[in-house]
């Protein structure tokens, strides 16, 4: 069994990233907004390379082969018999007898302020430190196959005649999910069961320019850093969710609107996010192992990511209603590590690169401008998105809802 650093996807879901609805606004000089963003998301499947859906756990599901019984067998004598019968009958020790599978669910939870303050009426900064809620349940199990009733059967023939041996494997077959989370206590992993943190993100700084404001035309560029002050995930916690992924990132971000009527504008933005190269422990699994190798302190850098969108949003200065509908698409490049074997290389980098479309709708409702008509006493606004994922490659498969209450002083 190894890692599931597919089911990490906890980073995606920053509130310093790209909202799903952008504009080229900013707020006047002086103003300053704080946002309160909750975003929810579960998911118990993903995507593999050809964008077909398969089980979160997929990488939990693996063979149970005759040297991954002798590695656990705690008694000398049993593990030299079960040495020797398997020399004397001719079965090799790569050979499986079965196949772990498992169940799972991951669920997380963000509220993130978000603080703006508009240093000019085309310049605002903004800092965002969400706050996570994260669990995951996993319900793994255990199948023999032909191998195991093979072995089974080479045990009674009349000439072995060793029925006794025979069941003991079979108790030892039904244990096999105790055996494994015996054999990760014993190299230092926690057993497989539920999981749940709750902490602190990366932290967000941006710095949004208005450069072009027209009448029709609309031009913005957005700066900013994301600092690593959220918890990384944890070597010996195969279903653990990060809470920040342990490096620097700059991003750029270029958003453009073109108004239409006094209500109705289009928006498109690109935004590129550069993942700085750092260090961290790892552990050097292969394909076929991941428990018994070593973690070694390891030179890294996670793909660079590209996010990019268009939509069509609505907004009555009259009635205070807002709406909008749009396509929002999502790339990551594969991550890289410095490691020197080949097979521990593949492995730690498979399946890291991913993209996602999603389709995306909203609606709210803003009291802004009945403020400055002096028909509301509070400048504020409520923003409710929902996305839904239409199409994705190596990502898990997740809807995400959203809302956003926006005060303004």
């Amino acid at each position: 069994m190894q890692r599931n650093h597919v089911i990490a996807f906890a980073l995606l879901l920053s509130a310093g990233a790209a909202s799903a609805f952008e504009s080229t606004k900013t707020l006047p000089t002086g103003v300053r907004n704080l946002n309160i963003r909750g975003l929810y998301t579960s998911t118990s499947e993903k995507t593999d390379p050809n964008g077909n859906s398969i089980s979160l756990a997929e990488p939990l599901w693996r063979p149970l082969r005759f040297r991954n019984i002798l590695s656990t067998e705690e008694d000398p004598l049993k593990r030299t018999q079960l040495e020797a019968f398997l020399v004397q009958q001719g079965i090799s020790q790569d050979q499986a007898v079965g196949d772990f599978y498992a169940d799972l669910n991951a669920r997380i939870n963000v509220w993130a302020p978000i603080l703006g303050w508009g240093l000019t009426d085309n310049l605002t900064l903004a800092v965002a430190i969400p706050y996570y809620s994260t669990s995951t349940d996993i319900e793994p199990g255990f199948r023999t196959n032909g191998g195991a009733d093979d072995f089974l059967a080479r045990l009674t023939t009349e000439s072995m005649n060793n029925y006794g041996s025979a069941q003991e494997a079979v108790e030892k077959f039904r244990d096999a999910i105790g055996r494994l989370n015996r054999k990760l206590v014993a190299w230092n992993y926690d057993e497989l069961g539920a999981w749940n943190q709750t902490g602190w993100g990366d932290t967000t700084l941006a710095l949004k320019y208005r450069a072009v404001d027209q009448n029709v035309f609309k031009f913005a560029v957005t700066g900013g850093v994301v600092a690593p002050t959220g918890r990384r995930d944890s070597p010996s916690i195969l279903t653990d969710l990060p809470l920040g992924d342990g490096q620097w990132d700059v991003f750029s971000q270029l958003t453009f609107d073109q108004q239409l009527t006094s209500s109705v504008f289009l928006n498109q933005f690109a935004k590129y996010t550069y993942q700085a190269p750092d260090q961290r422990r790892v552990a050097w699994k292969t394909y076929e192992e991941s428990i018994e190798v070593p973690v070694n302190s390891t030179d890294f850098k996670y793909g660079d990511k590209v996010d990019a969108g268009l939509s069509v949003q609505y907004e009555s200065a009259a009635t205070g209603l807002t709406a909008g509908l749009g396509a929002l698409y999502y790339r990551k490049f594969g991550d890289r590590y410095d490691v020197p074997e080949a097979p521990v290389k593949s492995e730690l980098q498979r399946w890291t690169d991913q993209n996602a479309e999603y389709g995306q709708a909203r609606i709210g409702y803003s009291t802004v401008d009945a403020y400055r008509r002096g028909e509301f006493p509070l400048p504020a606004n409520v923003m409710f998105e929902y996305r839904r994922q239409l199409a994705s490659r190596n990502m898990p498969i997740t809807d995400f809802a959203q809302m956003d209450i926006n005060l303004f002083f």
